[in-house]
């Protein structure tokens, strides 16, 4: 070994150099150590390069490439006398290589600095590796994230919704947000936030919004939503704690429905411009277990908007976060369109995720709502038939009344035939024609293709053919059968 002085000294540095450099906090400054501790002990240049490109270099009199990405053995070699390449490994796999050389001056490099310069290789390989292997997975999680996390709200009649999501920086973690289209034009708003970050609170995150989605369709209360999928958690993921708003808004009666779940209060903007901080009932968080869940409901004006948010919007190290969520009351107490008011409340720095879902209720206008409570009689499918005709002309909508009669019975005809009981008609003009009919029978409707000699199942299998969608949905005391219709392209243009 050609360093000067003893071999004791140099072996001590070559510790501390060794452990300076594992000890970096980044590739960067791993470089940038390697090339300080090689110059000019070792040699009078040296650079470190990855993916081709110099990472960091001392080399005053320019002797090394600001590129390379020559071909190398797997360990330290000497490319002539005076210059030195070193291979950058971790765990098997190259990362990088670094280049040592020195004048034409000086004694030749020999096998001792090849073996030293390996030394300082190995900690700087690890360092650049460990970096890489953490940026790829900060990158998968973030298309996991982009792919269960909504891109844009559905456009649904009643509401206008603007949303905004910003990542933490350098951490992905579990805030989610889902605007799920309802029976009866009714809409449900979740807000949700595993606790953590990385890869498993974005797992976590993803199985929970999916299974929301699942309890949404099933139309259930927004409290054995909470409770159902508290009993999910425990199933899915042990000592993970989620806090939770769901919110169900009927743009018909004009009232929303709010549960939550540990989670922040909402804040309401009322129609006049006043601001309200709300406070549902106070319930744990997600993940607990055999915890009971209660609701508060309010009215929801034409005009009004609700804010839900995650504590990334109102969290501030060393503050009150009481003092935070008065502060986001004030600041949505301006008057402002929507999409400008999310970006005014958006914080300039924050150190968590910050999700935020701004919903405007508009309501469906009573006069493009039309509701009939009828005994299952005989005559009844016959009766609904001259009411839709009666309704739909009144809307401007002649020309689906052959169509919609003949649906519409149907699914009055089926449910004359289970129930003993009053049957509830419903025709909503949208921005799509929506014909629901419900009863106490608790029996869902199958659907299959009838033949030819079968008396019974034609009904359902017109409906299926001829409207655009429909379905069938449990609700509280039987079940509702509907059914929609695209609106003539005229009568759409001009709007409800």
């Amino acid at each position: 070994m050609s360093w000067d002085g003893d071999t004791f000294t140099e072996l001590a540095y070559l510790g501390q150099a060794v452990q300076a450099i594992g000890d970096s906090p980044s590739p960067q400054e791993a470089a940038r150590l390697l090339c300080e501790v090689a110059v000019p002990r070792l040699a009078d240049a040296a650079a470190v390069y990855v993916e081709g490109e110099a990472r960091h270099r001392v080399d005053p009199a320019r002797r090394l490439p600001h590129r390379w990405s020559g071909e190398l053995p797997r360990g330290p070699e000497l490319l002539d006398e005076h210059l030195i390449a070193v291979p950058l490994r971790a765990y098997g796999k190259p990362v990088g290589c670094a280049l040592f050389a020195r004048d034409r001056a000086r004694p030749p490099f020999d096998e001792g600095d090849v073996l030293v310069a390996g030394q300082f290789g190995v900690p700087a390989a690890l360092t650049i590796f460990h970096e890489r292997l953490h940026r790829q997975q900060l990158e998968t999680v973030e298309i996991l994230q982009r792919g269960i996390r909504p891109e844009s709200p559905p456009d649904l009649p009643g509401v206008d919704i603007s949303f905004r999501y910003r990542p933490a920086a350098e951490r992905v973690g579990g805030d989610w947000f889902d605007v799920i289209p309802l029976p009866g034009s009714r809409v449900a708003l979740v807000v949700g936030d595993v606790m953590g970050h990385g890869p498993a609170a974005a797992a976590v995150m993803g199985r929970l919004r999916t299974a929301v989605q699942t309890l949404a369709s099933l139309d259930l209360p927004a409290e054995q939503v909470l409770h159902s999928l508290d009993e999910i958690a425990q199933r899915l993921a042990d000592q993970t704690l989620t806090t939770c708003v769901y919110c169900v808004y009927d743009p018909v009666l004009r009232r929303c429905t709010i549960a939550s779940a540990g989670h922040p209060p909402p804040v309401l903007i009322g129609s006049d411009g006043r601001t309200e901080v709300l406070f549902p009932p106070r319930c744990p968080p997600i993940g607990l277990g055999r915890t009971p869940y209660e609701t508060m409901e309010i009215a929801a004006d034409d005009g009004s908007m609700l804010v839900l948010y995650t504590d990334g919007l109102v969290e501030e190290r060393g503050r009150d976060i009481g003092q935070s969520v008065e502060e986001l009351r004030g600041k949505l107490s301006r008057p402002a369109p929507i999409e400008e008011m999310c970006d005014r409340v958006l914080p300039a720095v924050h150190a968590d995720d910050v999700t935020l879902l701004a919903i405007r209720f508009r309501g469906i206008p009573s006069e493009h709502v039309a509701q009939w409570l009828m005994e299952p009689q005989p005559m009844t499918p016959a009766r609904v038939r001259g009411l839709v005709s009666r309704t739909l002309t009144s809307w401007g909508l002649e020309q689906m009344v052959p169509v919609a009669q003949l649906l519409a019975s149907e699914l009055v005809t089926n449910a004359v035939r289970r129930t003993s009981r009053p049957i509830t008609i419903r025709l909503l003009r949208t921005d799509v024609l929506l014909c629901e009919v419900s009863d106490d029978d608790h029996r869902m409707p199958a659907l299959h293709e009838p033949g030819l000699l079968d008396e019974y199942g034609r009904g359902l299998y017109l409906v299926s053919q001829l409207a655009e969608r429909w379905g069938t949905t449990r609700v509280a005391g039987g079940k509702t059968v509907w059914f929609s219709m695209q609106l003539p392209a005229e009568t759409a243009s001009r709007g409800p």
